[in-house]
């Protein structure tokens, strides 16, 4: 079998032994041959390494997922975009609220502790 890339598409000699792999599974009689059929179809239509190890079963491409760069990016913009939230909505509440006038926010409106009497 040729030397597996840790991520990235599929090579050709990468996908003809994995459907040799399944071939001489068949022979060995581990798989039946609706499931090689099945299987090699898959392997044909593998675009990742991940796609070919899940469709030849394990034998052939990576259990490593390649987009892995992708997703923490992702969630990294994600993090920046709450605490950008977070740190604005700081801003208009506390600073601005100073600004205006400590706790008198509406002017002429006071806030009084308890009910009305």
């Amino acid at each position: 079998m040729p030397q597996q890339q840790q991520g990235g598409t599929v090579e050709l000699e990468e996908i003809r032994a994995a459907v040799k792999a399944l071939e001489a599974s068949e022979a060995d009689g581990k798989l039946s041959s609706a499931e090689t059929t099945r299987r090699i179809n898959d392997c044909r239509r593998a675009v990742t390494q991940r796609d070919l190890w899940k469709a030849s079963g394990g034998p052939a491409g990576s259990p490593k997922r390649s987009d892995w760069k992708d997703i923490r990016g992702a969630l990294y913009g994600l993090l920046f975009l709450l605490a950008l939230a977070v740190v604005g909505v700081y801003f208009i509440t506390v600073v601005i609220g100073e600004y205006v006038g400590g706790e008198e926010f509406v002017p002429g409106m006071t806030i009084s502790p308890g009910p009305p009497t």
